[in-house]
């Protein structure tokens, strides 16, 4: 009779875990840039979100396409993740005041923040508003760096990365601060990822490239001048569902 307690109160529990996972929401942004231009460089992207986050992490996901966020949508959600955009000469729109605002509150609050950006050519940093997010947490995005081609990047073994994964990493933008996540790999080793945790458990994840969040690895670019390279990162989902599961861990 005891073993069928157990084994009772066992099962219940993986019950229990499973149902709280899923009250847990990720919130995917790409209000500033048409979904097309993701899928044109990406063309799985969204079923990969989906597939890591509610496949395998167990959590609702969620992706605004046009809506500005603001404190009701964040009481809402769990993990935010800022994509950058894709065209830094045209900005589909400038992020407000408000917006920032609302977004530095849900991370000192103990919200969760993942936020991409890119070099110059696909965003810009400005009116992505991306420093005047992340500089109170103790980061800052510099000036974008010298084109690496495909060069690729890798992670550290660390506090919730497993592997030392190859990562995607190509034009990339200067990351400074926070606990290093990853580097481009090759010459410089520039930071292309790194973190900050706060005392009330609030988090904060910045990328000097979009890449990875992209879920590009990869994947086959052809270029203009016909010639078709498969992007570094064969780690890609593998790195981004450790990275995600992090975030969403009380």
């Amino acid at each position: 009779m005891k073993k069928i307690i157990v084994l009772l109160i066992s099962f219940l529990g993986l019950i229990f875990v499973d149902v709280s996972a899923q009250d847990k929401v990720v919130l995917l942004d790409i209000s500033h840039e048409e979904k097309s231009a993701y899928l044109n460089v990406s063309p799985d992207i969204f079923t990969d979100y989906r597939d890591v986050v509610e496949n395998q992490l167990r959590a609702t996901f969620v992706m605004n396409e046009d809506q500005a966020i603001d404190r009701n949508m964040l009481e809402e959600t769990d993990v935010l993740i800022l994509l950058s955009s894709l065209n830094g000469e045209t900005p589909k729109k400038d992020r407000s005041a408000n917006e920032v605002s609302a977004i530095v509150s849900f991370v000192e609050n103990g919200g969760r923040l993942i936020i991409f950006t890119d070099e110059n050519k696909r965003i810009d940093i400005h009116s992505f508003g991306a420093n005047e997010i992340v500089r109170p947490f103790g980061l800052e995005f510099g000036d974008e760096l010298p084109y690496s081609g495909n060069a690729g990047a890798v992670s550290f073994i660390g506090e919730f990365i497993d592997g030392r994964y190859e990562l995607p990493y190509s034009g990339s933008r200067e990351l400074i601060g926070g606990i290093p996540i990853s580097v481009m790999n090759a010459e410089g080793a520039h930071l292309h990822g790194a973190y900050v945790e706060l005392d009330n458990g609030g988090k904060l994840v910045a990328f000097g490239e979009t890449m990875v969040g992209l879920f590009i690895g990869g994947v086959s670019f052809e270029r203009p001048d016909g010639d078709t390279i498969v992007w570094k990162g064969e780690d890609n989902k593998q790195f981004m569902k450790e990275l995600i599961a992090w975030t969403l861990k009380d």
